[in-house]
């Protein structure tokens, strides 16, 4: 960033800062009722909010550029929106952020509950644009010829399920058991086995998904006959609509086979956000003075999203004077009285799969 690139950001916010030193000197009579149980005493707050679109202009202005070129994926068109819906709180804080990362920091916490839910479409092995998540199981059968079906004939296409959540696969000669898979996977890893190998000699087996084309790979080679050998290989799977079955094999000559599943890969599982409040201890907020009650922290694994304030109500010398990343800062504008006021934080975790 060039120095007179700096100079214009400060002198920038210099300006805000002026204005919202100067609405605290002023400190007109009347005042705004917050959304806590404390009158708000007149603030930086109130000139924010009645000077609300010079304060996003200056925003923009300062920092729209910078921010969409950031890959945070917000233009400036959006930027401005998301500032002029911001309560008076963030904006005061997004005002004076004093960086890009400050800024885009603000903006995230302005979004805490209120984050846009993606859709899930189906997903597939080799999906560009969405992951799957791979989970292991207990290595089960799902399929034997020797049991069910009978061996593969030369030359012969045969289409199987991998996954079958509320059966088993004992009519394809595999387990009496859904092997672990809970639901229709978009693949397997899987080791596949072939024995009592005929002619012609060398062969091939390929698995594929069902309905769609063989591929010309192959999953597995054999140079001999009456051979066992065995290969691991990912089976991608028939996903979406038309799926009688799961996979499709073509052996070049006869053979029986056997297929045992080591582990499968689906769509991640949404789990909900889990969040809980802590309040601190009641604190005594001492006559004509400015007091912090710090925000009480966390336990491991959870993250501050948000924090309010809590005192009593209707009581004209108690004032929440700003919220800010240490805590509440109460005013009692009283000579002879204290009160106690509270700090609450709302603490939240993303739990495991």
């Amino acid at each position: 960033m060039s120095s007179m690139t700096t100079a214009r950001h400060v002198a920038r916010r210099a300006v805000l800062l002026s204005v919202c030193v100067g609405a605290l000197a002023l400190r007109p009579a009347w005042a705004q009722e917050p959304e806590t149980t404390l009158r708000a005493v007149p603030s930086a707050l109130l000139s924010i909010d009645q000077n609300r679109a010079t304060v996003v202009d200056r925003i923009v202005d300062e920092w729209g550029r910078e921010l969409a070129g950031a890959n945070a994926g917000i233009t400036v068109d959006q930027l401005r929106a998301t500032l002029g819906a911001m309560r008076a709180d963030y904006l005061l804080a997004a005002s004076i952020a004093g960086s890009l990362e400050g800024l885009r920091n603000v903006i995230a916490s302005s979004l805490i509950g209120a984050a846009p839910v993606k859709s899930v479409p189906t997903k597939a092995l080799g999906d560009a644009t969405d992951d799957l998540t791979y989970t292991p199981v207990t290595p089960c059968r799902i399929l034997d010829t020797r049991f069910g079906g009978g061996p593969l004939l030369a030359a012969q296409t045969r289409n199987w399920l991998a996954a079958n959540p509320a059966g088993t696969f004992a009519a394809q000669g595999g387990s009496a058991s859904n092997c672990g898979i809970p639901v229709k996977p978009g693949a397997v890893l899987a080791n596949l086995t072939v024995f009592n190998t005929g002619a012609p000699i060398p062969a091939f087996l390929t698995a594929w998904p069902y309905n769609q084309a063989r591929p010309t790979a192959a999953s597995l080679n054999w140079s001999a006959a009456s051979l066992q050998l065995a290969n691991a290989v990912i089976v991608p799977l028939c996903t979406g609509g038309g799926c009688a079955a799961d996979f499709n094999t073509y052996a070049s000559s006869q053979t029986d086979m056997v297929v045992d599943v080591m582990g499968y890969f689906s769509a991640p599982l949404a789990t909900a956000v889990q969040c809980n409040t802590v309040s601190s201890a009641s604190s005594i907020i001492p006559v004509s003075s400015d007091t912090l009650v710090a925000l009480p922290g966390c336990a491991s694994g959870f993250t501050r999203t948000s924090a309010a304030c809590s005192g009593p109500a209707n009581v004209p010398s108690a004032y929440l004077v700003e919220i800010n990343a240490s805590g509440c800062v109460f005013r009692n504008l009283s000579a002879v009285a204290s009160y106690s006021a509270a700090a609450v934080s709302t603490c939240c975790q993303v739990p495991g799969r």
